[in-house]
């Protein structure tokens, strides 16, 4: 019966969208990984590390379908850091952004956090880079598909903005 009822009580914060912001509100879950990839998919990876300038949380989700014309696997790449301070996470960011304004389909975004760009070749990958105060997040999709929601993949940066 106890165990009933913790289910049943973990099932409606699910629902509510507590669940999220109560336990590790900085993960992507497994029904975003599937609404980015547009397929199901397997977490394959999930590491938490501490240091002195922070807190990481890096995931891997493989899509249960490859490539076809390739067979190259479909994977999302996501990550969580949280900063000591603004400025070390703003430098983080700058490095990615100067490392990628240079190539092809490079944009900055006002409507992510305090600052976020998108790139894609629109074949093969896509990363979008959000950092808001001192937390970053990182989303990369590679291999690209015709299944691929990149609106999805924007919606749910904000909602992991917006959550943490």
């Amino acid at each position: 019966m106890k165990v009933l009822c913790i289910f049943l009580f973990a099932t409606l914060l699910n629902t509510l969208g507590i669940e999220k912001k109560i336990v590790g509100g900085h993960k992507l879950t497994m029904h975003e990984a599937e609404r980015i990839l547009g397929e199901s998919c397997q977490l394959k990876e999930s590491t938490t590390s501490t240091k002195a300038g922070g807190h990481k949380y890096k995931s891997t989700y493989l899509a249960n379908s490859s490539d076809e014309k390739s067979d190259r696997i479909i994977a999302l790449y996501y990550s969580f850091e949280s900063f000591t301070d603004e400025a070390a996470a703003k430098e983080k960011f700058n490095t990615f952004k100067v490392s990628n304004q240079t190539y092809e389909g490079f944009e900055m975004l006002n409507d992510l956090g305090d600052e976020s760009f998108f790139q894609s070749d629109s074949k093969n990958f896509c990363l979008l880079i959000v950092r808001k105060g001192n937390e970053m997040i990182l989303f990369k999709v590679n291999k690209m598909t015709s299944k691929t929601s990149l609106e999805n993949l924007k919606k749910i940066a904000l909602d992991v903005v917006q959550r943490v």
